[in-house]
């Protein structure tokens, strides 16, 4: 009777010893910045794991979501989250474990470890909304002797904030002719509207900046003569264009809508400007002005 008792002592500590190590034996680590395109994001790590007899490692995420933190109505479906292991792709899901990989080293040795090299990829995505991005994944190794070692991973990465006039149509182009100069009366418009295409990942501003301008002769104007997508409020009145000053000339919101591909919205705005002669006895000889403007976009 003793001797079965002594048995039943020294497999209770066996086990509670293994189940110790877990922890200790597997881990995975980030290993560089993850790589973000317009398309996907891919983020190596290192997997360190126990290596007994054979070992079968899966992947599960732990949510059905990569979720922008900043922002938790932005999400991504997991389905477009991958692992890339020895050149072979396995889809990721919340729902089940994904198999990638199996080790035969074959040797019962409970202190051995091996290193994997693997890659996390969200594939078949569009620009991001900016924010900080993450989702908790599992990785699991379940070995020969029925023993299973596991560990956490949160795979993170950060879009930064990022506002761009990808176009620009030129400067305002106005023409006066001998009866507008003398008369205070006509208010002269740019024979060329011009046209800035904007895009932002997050809430922006765009200002009009005369700093550099110079001294003006008569009265110049703008206004916003129209717009396309995500603009909130933009300026609709005739406004008198000063040196040395900073008009704000729309707001707007993300010109991304979701996080599918091809999500950017066409945002655009046409301004025009115009010319009055406000001194009817003031004559402006004719000629090109080189008077800059300064077009600014930023996050609001």
């Amino acid at each position: 009777m003793k001797k079965i008792v002594h048995f039943i002592i020294i497999t209770l500590i066996m086990i509670t010893s293994l189940s110790a190590k877990a922890d200790m034996f597997m881990r995975a680590e980030q290993l560089g910045m993850p790589v973000i395109t317009s398309a996907s994001v891919t983020s190596n790590i290192n997997l360190t794991y126990p290596q007994i007899g054979i070992s079968r490692l899966f992947a599960t995420a732990l949510e059905p979501y990569i979720t922008n933190n900043d922002n938790s109505n932005i999400k991504i479906p997991v389905n477009k989250l991958f692992l890339i292991c020895d050149g072979q792709s396995y889809q990721l899901s919340n729902i089940r474990h994904q198999l990638f990989y199996i080790d035969s080293f074959g040797d019962i040795d409970f202190t051995r470890t091996a290193q994997k090299n693997l890659s996390l990829r969200i594939e078949n995505i569009g620009e991001l909304p900016a924010g900080t991005y993450s989702i908790p994944l599992k990785f699991v190794n379940r070995t020969s002797l029925i023993q299973e070692y596991e560990c956490d991973f949160v795979l993170t990465f950060v879009i930064e904030e990022k506002q761009l006039i990808s176009s620009f149509s030129g400067d305002p182009y106005i023409i006066l002719s001998e009866d507008d100069v003398f008369n205070d009366q006509i208010s002269v418009k740019n024979k060329n509207d011009v046209k800035l295409d904007l895009y932002s990942n997050t809430n922006w501003v765009l200002w009009l900046d005369t700093s550099n301008i110079g001294a003006l002769e008569g009265e110049y104007s703008f206004r916003i003569k129209s717009y396309t997508g995500n603009i909130i409020n933009y300026e609709q009145n005739l406004i008198p264009l000063l040196p040395d000053k900073r008009y704000v000339l729309a707001k707007g919101s993300s010109t991304l809508q979701g996080t599918e591909q091809g999500n950017t919205i066409p945002t655009s705005l046409i301004i025009e400007y115009s010319f009055k002669n406000i001194n009817k006895d003031e004559y402006i000889k004719e000629g090109i002005r080189q008077n800059p403007l300064i077009y600014i976009m930023e996050n609001e």
